[in-house]
């Protein structure tokens, strides 16, 4: 990964792959992995007809290398204060290529009531 890239990639996240779910149906994840990260983000109002609510969606870009990641994997933000939360769910994954194969991903993320209005 060159230089100028990393250089845009001032953030920490963490990913820890899907395992299976428990007896429970709840989640279970395997070994969380740190990756350097971009994370950006946009506030959105979403509004009801017996409240608004104020939130955000992240675009997160990764250098993930090999590392697979999906929308049933666990994300992890950096400690900012400026995140709402720090494990946002996994709306989509896409690789980005260039010239010599895979060269970043870019995740797609927020909470469950987002999803169909992203």
């Amino acid at each position: 990964m060159e230089h100028e890239f990393y250089s845009m990639m001032p953030h920490h996240v963490t990913v820890a792959p899907f395992v299976s779910n428990d007896v429970y149906g709840k989640p279970v994840f395997g070994t969380a992995v740190s990756f350097r990260a971009r994370v950006t983000g946009k506030a959105l109002s979403i509004r009801r007809a017996e409240k608004q609510d104020t939130t955000v969606i992240f675009d997160v870009y990764i250098d993930a290398g090999g590392t697979v990641i999906t929308t049933e994997d666990q994300l992890t933000l950096d400690g900012d204060p400026a995140w709402v939360d720090q494990t946002p769910m996994i709306f989509a994954v896409a690789r980005a290529t260039d010239e010599d194969g895979h060269h970043h991903v870019k995740i797609q993320c927020g909470w469950m009531y987002h999803r169909q209005g992203q």
